[in-house]
């Protein structure tokens, strides 16, 4: 992660969230739930995320936190799940046997059809 300094001077000027409630659902929604901010709320380091510390104390919105529409605003890119999470894994491959056989996999490419001349 960033230091807090670089993601202050790269944050969107604008406040993250309209008012404090608005902050409390989705901070149970993602700080609460983050491994990153883990040994902060246990007491073991003296602060937490730094884009909480923008957010909240400098009231600007971090370029961590994507917007998308609907009732939590952003989805944040530093989120780790409880449990590790890890890399992410690819989804498995849906079973096909019966149905129809299964297409070679490869590179599809679309392409402009060619114009066609019309006489009139």
């Amino acid at each position: 992660m960033r230091s807090l300094e670089e993601i202050e001077k790269d944050a969107r000027p604008h406040p993250a969230f309209s008012n404090g409630t608005s902050w409390e659902i989705w901070e149970a929604s993602w700080c609460a739930r983050c491994m990153r901010d883990r040994p902060f709320r246990n007491g073991i380091v003296p602060t937490g995320c730094p884009l909480i510390l923008v957010a909240i104390c400098g009231e600007k919105t971090p370029v961590e936190w994507l917007e998308q529409a609907g009732i939590q605003d952003y989805v944040c890119i530093e989120f780790e799940p409880p449990g590790g999470g890890g890399e992410p894994r690819p989804k498995p491959e849906p079973p096909q046997e019966g149905l129809f056989p299964r297409p070679e996999r490869q590179t599809r490419m679309f392409v402009q059809p060619t114009p066609v001349e019309v006489s009139g």
